[in-house]
């Protein structure tokens, strides 16, 4: 695959005067002849943001998930309205998740529909439980080894099982990675599995020597000085040359990447577009 080109639809926030900024994330690629989705943010925004954008949903060939959180999952539904035809890829744990706040009973916070929706619309559901080779060059990692030891799971996330509630290691979350003529181009959701876990195995599955571009969602907000200091640190070694973080990354993290790779760095929000041709 050569072209390659990204739309953020969905992103917490938006600079442009009636795009629409919500909780949650939606980045659009384009390849091949292709689209592809990656999330479907938390549900209000992804059908506006598209029609502004000039953008045909009805001419989406697949959606793939990074994991089951609301924020990622929610605006499926209403996609579907558009477009019954698309196929929908994701780790088959979607379905489970809680999220614990203090004084609180653990609430839900996965997908606000099921596998039987899904079944019912006889939607196409592809689990997918390893890495997963969309097209050439297209690729779902499928869940990510944890191996970096700083980059520990936060304890506020359950899941259900027979006993009650139990931490959920998130184990569904994944990324996905495009070969295009500048190098590897890594999409990120939410990167539950740690920023340099998932680089990690990124470079493993594809060989590549370095990483072109990340895009999304880092999980770096609410982490500790220390790790955030490690994770500056180890993300030196992949000579990413386009970072652009959005979502979950955090005011604090978005600037401390900033200051660490000024040349690199690129704002990521509503109505973003990057290409690499």
């Amino acid at each position: 695959m050569t072209k390659v080109k990204i739309t953020t639809l969905c992103e917490n926030s938006s600079p442009v005067f009636g795009l629409l900024p919500e909780y949650g994330l939606s980045m659009l690629l384009e390849t091949g002849g292709k689209r592809f989705l990656f999330d479907a943010g938390s549900g209000t925004s992804l059908t506006v943001n598209a029609q502004l954008l000039d953008i045909d949903l009805r001419t989406i060939n697949a959606v793939v998930f990074s994991h089951g959180h609301y924020d990622h999952t929610g605006g499926l539904e209403k996609l579907l309205e558009i477009n019954n035809s698309l196929a929908v890829y994701a780790h088959p744990d979607i379905f489970n998740k809680y999220l614990e706040s203090a004084g609180e009973k653990p609430a839900y916070v996965g997908p606000p529909w099921s596998r039987e929706y899904l079944q019912k619309r006889d939607v196409a559901f592809f689990p997918v439980e390893g890495p997963l080779e969309l097209e050439k060059g297209l690729i779902i990692t499928g869940p990510i080894p944890r191996t970096v030891e700083y980059e520990e799971q936060e304890p506020r996330f359950l899941r259900k099982n027979r006993q009650g509630f139990v931490r959920d290691q998130i184990y569904d979350d994944q990324a996905l990675v495009v070969e295009s003529s500048k190098g590897i181009v890594v999409l990120l959701g939410c990167t539950h599995a740690g920023l340099i876990n998932t680089l990690r195995y990124v470079v493993s599955l594809t060989g590549a020597h370095k990483i072109h571009a990340i895009l999304g969602g880092t999980h770096l907000m609410n982490i500790s000085e220390s790790r955030l200091a490690s994770t500056l640190k180890d993300l030196r070694k992949f000579e990413i040359e386009k970072i652009a973080p959005c979502h979950c990354t955090g005011f604090r993290a978005t600037v401390a990447l900033h200051q660490a790779f000024p040349q690199q760095f690129y704002l990521n929000q509503v109505g973003s577009v990057f290409q690499f041709a």
